[in-house]
């Protein structure tokens, strides 16, 4: 895709965000309900499409322009976007690794936006601990049985498959992990309750139960063995969707701010005006650059190659760009001040979405494990001139 294309794409998303999104936006945090017309018509303008081959239906694949997309739509709505970056998170895997016959039965039906995905790896007991997750799936002739339990699947009450990541040999660590197209219908398959979270409303968060679900071994995605090195490489890029969502919030924050600030009058003077207004702002301004261009850095990189190195460029940016938002956020609800508090205004709902981000797709705190072992192994990871 070229530089037109992608630029005309960001056009169509804006005006989608500007037109559909954000009117919805406040409405869709109050009730919780998630939004299908808006997910229908992101279908209907390809969005879907860019993680997919165009032989299945789509126009990609591409990884950078749909990142852009998810920094835009969370302007407006954080919710919207998980909602929309998360079918990549899920499609990925079934590109990487689903046979020719599973790509030709859903991928045509994802791009259109008919399906709903999901990516399902958390349990209980296994968040950030990927390779410690007990869900186990038994082969027995042609079909897999799954049993087990998973927790914190995104869109897991309204997707209709899933890609399961359990045990295929539980005394092989992260060697026994494979990975699973799970149909919604499939019998012995039940989703319980969703959770009710502080943020990001309106994008279900759905606890899943196999209970002898049996899975036909086509389904299978790759060989035995190979889920985790699947889950992993997904991973990467769920980490820059994490960045780009949180970085589209802080942006729409910082806007906020800066209007509110020249329109309110203190003291005979718009606040922008005062040196601790114009401090703030700035500092949040400079955060929210410094974590655009790591993220801007690590896409390059991670378009470029799967490495090592472009991974740890991928926890970096997801590091520092989910605690600038926080930050940001947060200031931007001190700006406001009473006003920030109130949920007439749409700082506090920034504030309760972004805090997800520090938590989704490995903690900060595995982030910073991340980059410390490779600091380790292979030093530090851009170079450095000295004189």
């Amino acid at each position: 895709m070229d530089r037109d294309q992608q630029r005309q794409i960001l056009e169509f998303v804006d005006r989608f965000a500007r037109e559909k999104v954000a009117p919805r936006a406040a409405d869709i945090d109050r009730t919780g309900d998630f939004p299908r017309d808006l997910y229908a018509a992101a279908g209907k303008l390809g969005l879907f499409g860019l993680w997919i081959p165009e032989v299945f239906g789509g126009s990609g694949p591409n990884m950078v322009t749909p990142l852009l997309i998810a920094e835009r739509l969370a302007r407006d709505s954080a919710a919207f976007s998980l909602i929309y970056s998360n079918c990549g998170d899920a499609t990925a895997p079934i590109v990487q690794a689903a046979s020719e016959d599973l790509k030709r039965a859903y991928l045509p039906r994802i791009a259109s936006g008919e399906i709903i995905p999901a990516f399902s790896l958390s349990e209980p007991a296994a968040g950030s601990d990927a390779a410690s997750i007990t869900t186990f799936a038994e082969r027995r002739g042609d079909h897999y049985v799954l049993n087990g339990r998973k927790a914190w699947c995104t869109n897991g009450a309204v997707a209709d498959v899933f890609v399961v990541f359990a045990k295929t040999d539980r005394q092989a660590g992260h060697k026994g992990v494979s990975a699973f197209l799970v149909p919604r219908d499939t019998p012995g398959f039940t989703r319980g309750t969703d959770e009710d979270l502080l943020g990001l409303r309106g994008s279900p968060t759905t606890p899943l139960f196999f209970d002898d679900a049996a899975i036909p071994v086509d389904n299978r995605l790759g060989t035995e063995g190979e889920g985790f090195k699947v889950a992993m490489t997904t991973l990467d890029e769920a980490r820059l969707n994490c960045a780009a969502m949180a970085i589209g919030v802080a942006t729409g924050a910082l806007r906020l701010a800066v209007a509110y600030a020249g329109e309110r009058v203190q003291f005979g003077k718009p606040i922008i005006q005062h040196q601790g207004m114009q401090f703030l702002l700035a500092e949040m301004t400079a955060q929210l650059a410094a974590a655009r261009s790591l993220w801007e850095t690590a896409m390059d990189l991670l378009a470029n190659e799967h490495s090592r190195r472009a991974s740890t460029y991928a926890a970096m940016a997801k590091l520092v760009a989910t605690e600038a938002a926080m930050r940001v956020t947060t200031d931007a609800v001190q700006v406001l001040g009473g006003n920030g508090l109130s949920k007439a205004y749409p700082v506090e709902r920034m504030m309760r979405d972004v805090k997800a981000f520090e938590i989704f797709d490995g903690t900060n705190q595995i982030q910073k494990m991340l980059i410390g072992r490779y600091l380790e192994k292979q030093g530090v990871p851009f170079a450095v001139d000295i004189g």
